[in-house]
């Protein structure tokens, strides 16, 4: 059974061509069960060293909160590198929605 999915940290479609190219940082492999559309839609993103940050909207939605807090605080990624932090960064500057009130 397959859960992984290749996802961009940086969105594709605001990569320039360069970007695009970058194979090696510019994506990552996701969990279908939650991770990728997490990130995908801003609810997670990547700190600076992979530490998860979660944002405080997910309180909006008792079962996402749930799932975050047990799944997903306090543990980092090992998808991070100091060569795909300028993706990760993007991410949290343009998708990550509100972190306070985050966990």
């Amino acid at each position: 059974m397959n859960l992984l999915v290749a996802a961009h940290i940086k969105k594709r479609a605001a990569c320039n061509e360069e970007e695009r190219k970058d194979f090696d940082n510019v994506a990552m492999l996701a969990c279908l069960l939650g991770c990728d559309g997490l990130y995908e839609r801003g609810y997670v993103a990547v700190g600076p060293g992979g530490q998860l940050l979660v944002a405080g909207e997910v309180n909006d939605a008792p079962s996402v909160a749930d799932y975050a807090r047990d799944r997903l605080r306090g543990r980092s990624t090992s998808w991070w590198t100091s060569g795909r932090e300028r993706y990760f960064r993007w991410h949290r500057d343009h998708t990550f929605r509100n972190p306070v009130g985050g966990f």
